[in-house]
């Protein structure tokens, strides 16, 4: 029997078609081609979704660590026992700043889980709380707090004339600057009616292909090619002057902050050709509607928040948001019902939330969240506020944390290590309990997760009124003992006696006031209940999504138009900020990052039939190259006398990696391009061509870290390359 739900490996929540056995179990997936949102598409990681669940791999129940040093099964509810009361000794000797939790990507996935570990955290007052986006993105959050919101929201990709992409590949990740659903398509369409796009990316990638103007730059040069265009943008006279003198601060500090970017001299920095610069500015400026977005190749490249800046900056220079009686695309399905004013929300600190870490007193509490490059020497380093426990929600940080030594030394120093996870991970087999949860085809869910990635950054999230309600399909293995995610952290704050009340949505949306909700501590609520609450004054109500399945676009509702600025708002986007600019500054006096005898530069890279770490480990998605390779351009593998698939030594100033060498003619000769998230545990020998090699161990989180999110160098990292 084929069931509808939605694929919840990615952010993308591509619809599908699951076959059901006669057991419950899922035996296969398929595009549903009858949505309307998605029209079929879905990746071959949506393909075996269903695997994730029936793998032999998979963990059919909790686990603990033994007398014998060994994991061993034990049943949820006493594992829930064991944990809670090992936790509130801990807190009980040393206070809550000795625990700590790390989110990962698939934290945010699910929206009952987000909000239930949220509440418990919140009810506990952990203040050590890390996450992927330091590692990831943090400079949108970092930049956004020093220009300020729009509150009206920004252009969506399917009504623009001009799109702009640095350092991200959405055909590939299905995110980051192109709508998730079937973005080939969208692209396709908006193309034929006359979109114009520009890519800047240091390789030719998949999107990259379909693009106008496609500029290839030296990695970490993109704070020199954004502000040189935005200087060309000024002197063609292209500047929405209307929207910047009814709505932004200072214009004139950013023109003279970028006037030295002559096309010329951007040429020199990015190695690149000047007349690109002078088109890009003509393409993006002279249209009617558009947006610029980054993604992790810009933040990972040593200039996060200013380069994220810049892209703000652009935006707001060329007025690229709605005005007043402006009709708004996306007013929002499952996410809380608000307005949507043609007004600033004006800057905010980016940083003094808190007291620094111990062993980083450079880095405190920023907007962006604790620094997870940190949180290894947080508990290395020992003394009053050690951290002593760890818990980890959706993530894998012995795969995807930076200086994957330390990472591994961290993780056995700790007093207690519990991971909520469906799979024995690298970083699960050095855990004191597992947690074992259901997968998500076992549970309800809906679209949610990616709906509310709008709060994040211009063009993310959905660019049309979408919402889907996913129920359960499937049932859990046979003989297994698994509670959803939510319901262990529902669990500990029973056993420790805390009150929990959960926030609607799952990013907080500017100037909208959240919805709360106590929980009922008595009477375990269920796992569509705690949906409902997650989508507490949602404009479109979750029933009406459940009672009907076959609808999910909801652009027939009353439409929603722009209001106008408030009568008492005094607010302005701020486009001269001085603490980002001191960035500029720093870019400007030349490349810190360069050492003598690395000729190269590493850059990272996404690979289409993997998820971070996920996936790695299935064979139908990893057969393509069986590895993560190096990949280097044909003439570099030919002046080092490599031929592909030998094996090659990669080493960077902090640390050496074998890796299979692979050609990519669309990469900028000089480079090596190494997907993250794979490899396995560094005290273990291991063969490269099957489980692949982490790029965490070329990485320092002690040197040529990011101003406030401590961000390391994780991409244009100096690398040298030799036989292996």
């Amino acid at each position: 029997m084929e069931k509808k739900t939605l694929c919840r490996i990615c952010t993308a929540h591509c619809p599908i078609l699951v076959e059901v056995d006669e057991s419950g179990q899922p035996v296969s997936a398929r595009g549903d081609k009858e949505n309307p949102h998605s029209e079929g598409f879905f990746c071959l990681k949506g393909k075996h979704f269903p695997d994730l669940h029936t793998s032999p791999n998979r963990l059919r129940h909790s686990l603990a660590r033994g007398s014998s040093g060994r994991l061993e099964a034990i049943a949820a509810e006493e594992a829930m026992d064991a944990v809670a009361a090992r936790i509130q000794a801990i807190i009980d000797e040393h206070g809550t700043q000795a625990v700590a939790v790390y989110m990962g990507t698939l934290f945010y996935q699910l929206p009952q889980t987000a909000a239930v570990a949220t509440a418990w955290m919140n009810s506990l007052r952990l203040r050590l709380r890390f996450g992927s986006g330091t590692i990831d993105q943090p400079g949108k959050q970092i930049a956004a707090a020093a220009h300020g919101q729009w509150l009206a929201g920004s252009h969506v990709f399917d009504e623009c004339d001009t799109w702009m992409l640095v350092g991200t590949n959405p055909l590939v990740a299905i995110s980051g600057g192109i709508p998730h659903a079937n973005p080939a398509r969208r692209l396709k369409r908006a193309q034929a009616r006359g979109l114009q796009l520009v890519v800047i990316d240091p390789r030719r990638t998949e999107t990259a292909r379909h693009a106008a103007l496609h500029i290839q730059p030296r990695p970490g040069t993109d704070p020199a090619v954004l502000a040189g265009i935005l200087r060309e943008v000024i002197s063609q006279g292209l500047v929405d002057e209307a929207f910047v003198r009814d709505n932004v601060d200072g214009f004139q500090t950013l023109r003279a902050e970028v006037e030295s970017f002559t096309p010329e001299r951007v040429a020199r920095r990015a190695g690149i050709e000047a007349d690109q610069i002078v088109r890009a500015a003509r393409l993006f400026g002279s249209a009617r509607k558009g947006a610029v977005t980054a993604g992790t190749g810009a933040n990972m490249s040593g200039w996060s928040n200013i380069s994220e800046y810049l892209v703000l900056c652009l935006n707001t220079i060329c007025g690229r948001y709605r005005l007043a009686g402006d009709l708004v695309a996306n007013p929002g399905v499952l996410t809380t019902r608000r307005s949507f004013k043609a007004q600033p929300l004006a800057p905010y600190p980016i940083d003094g939330f808190g007291e620094p870490l111990r062993s980083r007193p450079d880095l405190s509490p920023a907007v962006c969240g604790l620094p997870t490059s940190g949180l290894a020497d947080e508990i290395l380093l020992e003394g009053d506020g050690q951290i002593k426990a760890l818990i980890t929600i959706g993530g894998n940080p012995m795969r995807a944390w930076p200086d994957q030594k330390k990472t591994r030394a961290a993780l056995e120093t700790l007093e207690l290590h519990v991971c909520v996870e469906p799979h024995l991970t690298d970083t699960a087999r050095l855990a004191d309990f597992v947690l074992a949860p259901k997968l998500p085809l076992e549970t309800p869910g809906c679209s949610l997760s990616t709906e509310n990635l709008s709060t994040i950054s211009p063009a993310f999230g959905y660019s049309e009124p979408y919402g889907q309600y996913a129920p359960p399909v499937a049932t859990p293995p046979p003989d297994s003992d698994l509670r959803e995610d939510w319901e262990f952290f529902y669990g500990l704050a029973q056993r420790m006696g805390l009150d929990l009340t959960i926030a609607a949505g799952v990013f907080p949306i500017a100037g909208v006031d959240t919805p709360t909700s106590v929980l009922d501590m008595e009477n375990k609520p269920s796992s569509e209940e705690i949906l409902d609450l997650v989508t507490k004054n949602s404009r479109i109500p979750l029933d009406r999504l459940r009672n009907d399945r076959d609808k999910v676009l909801f652009g027939d509702e009353d439409p929603v138009f722009v209001e106008g600025r408030d009568e008492d708002n005094e607010a302005r986007l701020d486009v001269g900020s001085q603490r980002m600019f001191e960035e500029l500054h720093e870019f400007s006096s030349g490349d810190r990052f360069e050492r003598e005898g690395f000729e190269y530069r590493l850059i990272s890279r996404r690979m289409a039939n993997t998820f971070n770490s996920v996936g790695t480990d299935i064979e139908a998605l990893a057969s393509r190259y069986g590895t993560n390779p190096a990949f280097m351009h044909p003439d570099d593998l030919d002046r080092e006398g490599f031929a592909r698939g030998d094996l090659i030594r990669v080493a960077s100033p902090h640390g050496e990696i074998e890796a299979v060498a692979w050609p990519d003619k669309d990469l900028r000769p000089g480079l090596v391009s190494i997907c993250h998230c794979w490899g396995g545990d560094p005290k273990e020998p291991s063969d490269v061509r099957k489980v692949g090699i982490n790029t965490g161990l070329l990485i320092s989180v002690e040197e040529d870290c990011g101003r406030f999110s401590g961000i390391p160098l994780m991409s244009a990292l100096p690398v040298r390359v030799a036989p292996g």
